[in-house]
Protein backbone atom coordinates (compact mmCIF):
# COMPACT_ATOMS: atom_id res chain seq x y z
CA UNK A 1 0.00 0.00 0.00
CA UNK A 2 2.76 2.72 0.92
CA UNK A 3 4.83 2.10 -2.68
CA UNK A 4 1.24 2.16 -4.30
CA UNK A 5 0.42 5.61 -2.42
CA UNK A 6 4.24 6.78 -3.08
CA UNK A 7 3.59 6.09 -6.81
CA UNK A 8 0.44 8.05 -6.48
CA UNK A 9 1.77 11.04 -5.05
CA UNK A 10 5.19 11.07 -7.53
CA UNK A 11 2.29 10.63 -10.53
CA UNK A 12 0.83 13.80 -9.06
CA UNK A 13 3.56 15.74 -9.16
CA UNK A 14 4.61 15.13 -12.58
CA UNK A 15 1.02 15.61 -13.89
CA UNK A 16 1.55 19.25 -11.77
CA UNK A 17 4.89 19.94 -13.09
CA UNK A 18 3.45 19.06 -16.66
CA UNK A 19 0.76 21.47 -16.29
CA UNK A 20 3.27 24.14 -14.89
CA UNK A 21 5.36 23.70 -18.43
CA UNK A 22 2.25 23.42 -20.59
CA UNK A 23 0.98 26.82 -18.80
CA UNK A 24 4.62 28.49 -19.35
CA UNK A 25 4.62 27.09 -22.96
CA UNK A 26 1.49 28.63 -23.57
CA UNK A 27 2.21 31.89 -21.91
CA UNK A 28 5.92 31.93 -24.40
CA UNK A 29 3.59 31.55 -27.32
CA UNK A 30 1.12 34.72 -26.64
CA UNK A 31 4.17 36.66 -25.74
CA UNK A 32 6.48 36.53 -28.82
CA UNK A 33 4.31 38.13 -31.23
CA UNK A 34 4.32 40.76 -28.98
CA UNK A 35 8.56 40.82 -28.93
CA UNK A 36 8.94 39.77 -25.21
CA UNK A 37 11.38 37.16 -26.39
CA UNK A 38 12.77 36.62 -22.81
CA UNK A 39 11.13 35.14 -20.00
CA UNK A 40 10.99 36.76 -16.59
CA UNK A 41 13.86 35.38 -14.40
CA UNK A 42 11.71 34.51 -11.32
CA UNK A 43 9.44 32.19 -13.71
CA UNK A 44 12.57 30.37 -15.27
CA UNK A 45 13.90 30.10 -11.63
CA UNK A 46 10.86 28.75 -10.32
CA UNK A 47 10.65 26.10 -13.10
CA UNK A 48 13.92 25.06 -13.06
CA UNK A 49 15.03 25.34 -9.10
CA UNK A 50 14.74 22.77 -6.90
CA UNK A 51 11.11 21.70 -5.89
CA UNK A 52 8.37 19.49 -5.66
CA UNK A 53 5.24 20.62 -7.57
CA UNK A 54 1.82 19.70 -6.63
CA UNK A 55 -0.40 19.95 -4.20
CA UNK A 56 1.89 18.20 -1.87
CA UNK A 57 4.62 20.37 -2.17
CA UNK A 58 4.70 22.56 0.88
CA UNK A 59 4.76 20.23 2.68
CA UNK A 60 7.19 17.42 1.21
CA UNK A 61 9.34 20.77 0.74
CA UNK A 62 9.19 22.21 4.05
CA UNK A 63 10.19 18.43 5.54
CA UNK A 64 13.30 18.38 3.08
CA UNK A 65 14.28 21.72 3.80
CA UNK A 66 13.95 20.82 8.16
CA UNK A 67 16.79 17.40 6.90
CA UNK A 68 18.57 19.85 4.76
CA UNK A 69 18.69 22.19 7.43
CA UNK A 70 19.42 19.05 10.22
CA UNK A 71 22.35 17.81 8.39
CA UNK A 72 24.16 21.39 6.87
CA UNK A 73 24.04 22.78 10.80
CA UNK A 74 26.82 20.70 12.83
CA UNK A 75 29.07 21.30 9.56
CA UNK A 76 31.67 23.73 10.54
CA UNK A 77 32.32 26.72 8.14
CA UNK A 78 34.83 25.50 5.70
CA UNK A 79 38.71 27.28 4.53
CA UNK A 80 37.24 29.57 1.55
CA UNK A 81 39.33 32.09 -0.10
CA UNK A 82 39.90 35.23 1.93
CA UNK A 83 38.66 37.97 -0.71
CA UNK A 84 35.06 36.67 -0.42
CA UNK A 85 35.11 35.29 3.63
CA UNK A 86 33.50 38.13 5.32
CA UNK A 87 30.79 38.29 2.28
CA UNK A 88 30.26 34.23 2.91
CA UNK A 89 30.46 35.22 6.46
CA UNK A 90 27.43 37.44 6.41
CA UNK A 91 25.91 35.58 3.71
CA UNK A 92 25.55 32.25 5.78
CA UNK A 93 24.44 33.83 8.87
CA UNK A 94 21.89 35.77 6.80
CA UNK A 95 20.13 32.56 5.37
CA UNK A 96 20.97 30.57 9.04
CA UNK A 97 18.21 33.45 10.02
CA UNK A 98 16.22 33.37 7.44
CA UNK A 99 16.00 29.50 7.02
CA UNK A 100 15.71 29.61 11.07
CA UNK A 101 12.51 31.53 10.94
CA UNK A 102 10.31 29.58 8.06
CA UNK A 103 11.33 26.58 10.15
CA UNK A 104 9.87 27.69 13.26
CA UNK A 105 7.18 29.48 11.68
CA UNK A 106 5.79 25.96 10.00
CA UNK A 107 6.88 27.22 6.52
CA UNK A 108 6.41 30.55 6.43
CA UNK A 109 9.39 33.13 5.99
CA UNK A 110 9.19 36.50 8.02
CA UNK A 111 8.40 39.86 6.69
CA UNK A 112 10.97 41.00 4.52
CA UNK A 113 12.81 37.80 3.89
CA UNK A 114 11.56 37.50 0.44
CA UNK A 115 14.07 40.44 -1.06
CA UNK A 116 16.85 39.35 1.11
CA UNK A 117 16.25 35.30 0.20
CA UNK A 118 16.70 36.55 -3.57
CA UNK A 119 19.51 38.59 -3.14
CA UNK A 120 21.17 35.74 -1.63
CA UNK A 121 20.52 33.10 -3.77
CA UNK A 122 22.09 34.93 -6.50
CA UNK A 123 25.36 35.94 -4.14
CA UNK A 124 25.42 32.13 -3.70
CA UNK A 125 25.05 30.74 -7.49
CA UNK A 126 27.75 33.80 -8.07
CA UNK A 127 30.02 32.32 -5.31
CA UNK A 128 29.90 29.03 -6.21
CA UNK A 129 30.45 30.11 -10.43
CA UNK A 130 33.67 32.37 -9.33
CA UNK A 131 35.31 31.61 -6.45
CA UNK A 132 34.61 27.77 -5.14
CA UNK A 133 34.13 26.45 -8.38
CA UNK A 134 36.72 24.28 -11.05
CA UNK A 135 39.37 24.59 -10.69
CA UNK A 136 39.51 26.02 -6.92
CA UNK A 137 40.92 24.58 -4.34
CA UNK A 138 38.37 24.86 -1.95
CA UNK A 139 36.30 21.34 -2.31
CA UNK A 140 34.34 21.25 1.12
CA UNK A 141 33.45 25.31 0.73
CA UNK A 142 32.49 24.23 -2.72
CA UNK A 143 30.14 21.09 -1.21
CA UNK A 144 29.29 23.25 2.05
CA UNK A 145 27.78 26.30 -0.25
CA UNK A 146 26.02 24.15 -2.48
CA UNK A 147 24.00 22.22 0.22
CA UNK A 148 22.85 25.80 1.48
CA UNK A 149 22.15 26.66 -2.35
CA UNK A 150 19.94 23.58 -2.73
CA UNK A 151 18.02 24.62 0.96
CA UNK A 152 17.93 27.61 0.09
CA UNK A 153 16.17 27.02 -3.24
CA UNK A 154 13.91 24.96 -2.06
CA UNK A 155 12.74 27.23 0.34
CA UNK A 156 12.39 30.29 -2.20
CA UNK A 157 10.26 28.12 -4.34
CA UNK A 158 8.11 26.85 -1.04
CA UNK A 159 7.29 30.61 0.15
CA UNK A 160 7.68 32.32 -3.17
CA UNK A 161 6.27 30.13 -6.20
CA UNK A 162 5.65 32.14 -9.27
CA UNK A 163 2.78 32.92 -10.35
CA UNK A 164 1.60 34.22 -13.82
CA UNK A 165 -0.57 36.82 -12.03
CA UNK A 166 1.50 38.18 -9.82
CA UNK A 167 3.24 41.42 -10.88
CA UNK A 168 6.44 41.84 -8.70
CA UNK A 169 9.73 41.62 -9.85
CA UNK A 170 11.24 38.63 -8.00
Amino acid sequence: MALIWALDTLELSRNAWLAEIDAFADRRRLEKPKHRRSPLAREVRYLHGWRWPGPEGHRVMFREIGILWGQHVPVPFPDVPTSVRDDLVELNATLADCISTYLRNNGTTGSGHKATLLRCLRKLHGHLGRHLGYPSPFHDAYDYHCRLLKVTELLVNDAYPFSAKTQDKG
